[in-house]
């Protein structure tokens, strides 16, 4: 008989470790099983082990601290999909994604999901209490899979989703990474130049009796302000950074502020884009898996970041709540007056759903050229700015080592 000590999952998605006697790892493996327990690993030795061993669990415990991000997710939608296309029950699909996840909380949860429907539950509703993977949307999707019986397409819709999703956020912060890298450099170089370069030109030339440059002086006087106030400058940055995602916590404070948002020039219309590429595409996708229309604006108010818009879909759905038709109440000031057309279309053709996914298709379109008009306007304007300030400072450079060597 041989000691094995293995690491399992319990009936409640718990994690069990132990260690047992057994004559091969098949009958460890066997009476492991017949207690109701999914072994997550097992080896022979004692718990302690050597420095193998410890090894091994130290990497089995960081591999289960490491967070799941939105690939992650994508990447089990699209692994359901296939295994469910290809003839797998659902516990087997569960089980495989298991298998083939490499992050430690992904299995757990996956773990718990397995024996919670063993037990009789609906993968929704398990899916749904595992609230760190999944979103209401997520959960209201795979609830209409089940009725329709098309699982493997709720997956492939969400996994879209998902892509979508980090797609609009990829491309906004694209446009505004590069500008804001920039303007930090040609922060310190101005910084540097202005603080410690023209200073010392300027001590030299007072100590020789030589009147400094207008331009010089005028660095000289700037830098002599930065020093004064720059500390309030930088404290009040520092708050206003500080304030604006606490402010954005108050539902009154952040409505205001996304409303102010929006109505910026070129960034606002690229925030709108965004805005609506999400909603009318999760819209038409929702219709397609069967949801009603009222459930669908409901989870839309959940997908849409921007309060004043989230806003504007919550009164369209109690508006047709009490009756009223999808396109008469899509008619709000927040909302662009294409969406509330198209939804007219929709109606009246029965295609409401390819109506707002292809509307959805047209926003993406939208932001796509928003974004690049964005980075086109930011660059010139960033580099006339940038350059005429160095420029500048490279002027009054010059003209306190024209001073010097000449002595005018």
């Amino acid at each position: 008989m041989s000691q094995y000590a293995y690491l399992c999952l319990g009936a409640q998605g718990q994690e069990l470790r132990g260690q047992l006697e057994a004559a091969g790892e098949t009958e460890a493996r066997s009476i492991l099983k017949a207690q109701g327990l999914k072994v997550l690993h097992l080896a022979e030795g004692r718990l302690g082990g050597n420095w193998r061993e410890q090894l091994g669990r130290l990497g089995h415990w960081l591999s289960r601290m490491r967070s799941i991000g939105t690939g992650d997710l994508v990447l089990f939608y699209r692994q359901m999909q296939l295994m469910l296309r290809a003839g797998h029950t659902l516990l087997e699909a569960l089980t495989a994604c298991a298998h083939l996840s490499s992050k430690g909380r992904m299995v757990d949860a996956l773990g718990r999901i397995a024996a919670a429907i063993q037990r009789g539950s609906s993968l929704s509703a398990a899916c749904s209490s595992e609230k760190e993977l999944f979103n209401r949307l997520a959960g209201k999707l795979l609830e209409a899979g089940e009725a329709s019986g098309e699982l493997d397409a709720v997956f492939e819709r969400l996994s879209m989703l998902l892509e979508r999703r980090g797609e609009v956020r990829r491309q906004l912060i694209t446009a505004l990474v590069y500008p804001g890298f920039v303007l930090l450099a040609a922060i310190g170089v101005i910084s540097f130049l202005v603080l410690s370069v023209v200073p010392r030109f300027a001590t030299f030339l007072t100590g020789r009796g030589k009147a400094i440059p207008w331009a010089a002086q005028t660095m000289l006087d700037s830098a002599d302000w930065l020093g004064q106030w720059g500390w309030l400058i930088g404290m009040g940055v520092i708050g206003l950074g500080i304030s604006l995602p606490l402010l954005r916590r108050i539902p009154a404070a952040r409505f205001q502020i996304d409303r102010l948002v929006v109505r910026l020039p070129v960034l606002g219309g690229a925030i709108t884009s965004a805005a609506m590429a999400q909603a009318t595409w999760t819209f038409g996708v929702l219709v397609k898996s069967r949801l009603t229309v009222l459930e669908a604006l409901r989870t839309c108010t959940q997908v849409v970041a921007n309060a004043g818009f989230s806003r504007a879909f919550a009164r369209a759905a109690d508006q047709v709540l009490v009756g009223r038709t999808l396109a008469s109440a899509l008619d709000q000031p927040a909302l662009p007056r294409l969406v509330r057309h198209m939804a007219a279309v929709g109606e009246k053709s029965g295609q409401l759903d390819t109506v707002m996914e292809s509307l959805g298709l047209h926003y993406q379109k939208e932001l796509d050229a928003r974004v690049k008009l964005l980075a086109a306007m930011i660059e010139p304007a960033l580099t006339v700015v940038i350059g005429g300030v160095v420029g500048f400072v490279y002027y009054a450079f010059f003209q306190a080592m024209l001073a010097v060597s000449t002595g005018a």
